[in-house]
């Protein structure tokens, strides 16, 4: 499979599960567990978009051509924040309406974000020098355990 073929797949994957999700959530009352949820990674993202200011920023895990490696904000911290902050807000909107079926639906997201995440360093690898370097220093989705 090419690589573009194989970006918009993982990309369209990724927003048709996300969007599932959110389709599927009820009226149920946000606790303070999914607010924080939430909150958290609404923040994640803002924070890693402005740090994202130098280089292009990009759905496709395919880095641009003229990329640079962003190693500031909370990219200083974890490789991947934007997927952190995906399951983090996934995790906010499971414990807002609960079901087995949008579990499922969470498990395959995260298997689809696990899978771009690998096939995304292994193409940073080979742009970015100092990107194995980098990935010593850093976690890739859990700062300070994973």
């Amino acid at each position: 499979m090419n690589s573009h073929l194989k970006s918009n797949l993982l990309v369209a994957l990724q927003f048709l599960l996300i969007g599932l999700l959110l389709f599927t959530t009820s009226n149920y009352t946000c606790s303070i567990i999914s607010g924080i949820l939430i909150l958290s990674a609404i923040t994640l993202i803002v924070w890693a978009i402005m740090s994202m200011q130098k280089s292009k920023l990009r759905i496709s895990p395919v880095p641009a051509s003229d990329a640079v490696l962003i190693i500031t904000g909370p990219y200083k911290y974890i490789r991947h924040p934007m997927y952190t902050a995906i399951l983090s807000g996934v995790a906010g909107l499971l414990a807002i309406h609960f079901t087995w079926i949008r579990l499922s639906m969470a498990i395959a997201l995260a298997i689809v974000l696990i899978i771009k995440l690998n096939w995304e360093e292994e193409m940073l690898n080979k742009k970015f020098d100092e990107y194995k370097n980098y990935s010593t220093r850093s976690r890739r989705i859990i700062p300070f355990v994973y």
